[in-house]
């Protein structure tokens, strides 16, 4: 239709900013093409029915982790986890990327993490406690959220919880959503867009890249088989 309204959610603003330049040298009209981020977007549901949130930008994080390990009754270092706090943070994201601290994604790195064999096995476990104790920590520290990941996990919670009338609150024209320039799968994107499948009557595109895209064509089902998206092991 020619009204048609699509969302396009490009994490990286490169690719947002390739895909205006796309459509002006082929002469498009940009009207029906709404391009943002998955952040922007979990702090626009967000802002619907409450204050909009403020977030740790990665200095501020560095210097929380730097202050949570020079507290004594802290321990959140091991052989296998060094103690300069770029590579806490450094840890901390990866494992969020990977499990977004949902309790059945982790409980599942744990699975595979104790079939490795030693030191890998401890080592794997020493580092996922360290990703969520410091994600904790963080939290326990701060009114904010600790990085734009979590605003998403709690919008992806929003609009289950609404059953998707926050969605059409914040986008009520939107008729089609897609993922673009990926080439790999972060978790709250996909419990976003799992989130919005479940609640709302909108068709949802994830667009993948030709180097990765025969691979995680079969993956991003997996990650679909997951209850209650955006659900984390900390008070949310």
């Amino acid at each position: 239709r020619t009204t048609q309204t699509e969302l396009v959610l490009a994490p990286v603003e490169l690719h947002r900013r390739n895909i205006q330049r796309r459509l002006r040298e082929a002469q498009l009209p940009k009207d029906g093409i709404q391009c943002t981020d998955p952040t922007a977007v979990a702090n626009q549901l967000l802002a619907t029915d409450t204050h909009p949130p403020t977030t740790l930008d990665r200095i501020d994080r560095l210097s929380m982790i730097r202050s949570i390990r020079s507290d004594d009754e802290v321990s959140i270092t091991s052989p296998a986890v060094p103690a300069e706090p770029r590579t806490l943070e450094q840890i901390r994201t990866v494992i969020e990327n990977v499990t977004g601290f949902h309790p059945e994604r982790l409980d599942v790195l744990g699975t595979v993490g104790n079939g490795l064999t030693p030191p890998l096995d401890a080592d794997t476990a020493d580092l996922v406690e360290a990703a969520t104790t410091t994600e904790r920590l963080l939290r326990q520290r701060t009114a904010k959220t600790v990085s734009g990941v979590q605003s998403v996990r709690r919008a992806t919670r929003r609009i289950l919880e609404t059953d998707g009338d926050v969605w059409k609150q914040a986008y009520p024209d939107i008729d089609r959503v897609s993922l673009v320039g990926i080439s790999s799968v972060a978790i709250s994107h996909i419990d976003l867009l799992h989130a919005v499948v479940a609640s709302v009557s909108i068709p949802v595109h994830i667009h993948l890249r030709a180097g990765t895209g025969t691979y995680l064509s079969h993956r991003v089902s997996q990650l679909f088989d997951i209850a209650n998206p955006g659900t984390v092991v900390f008070p949310s």
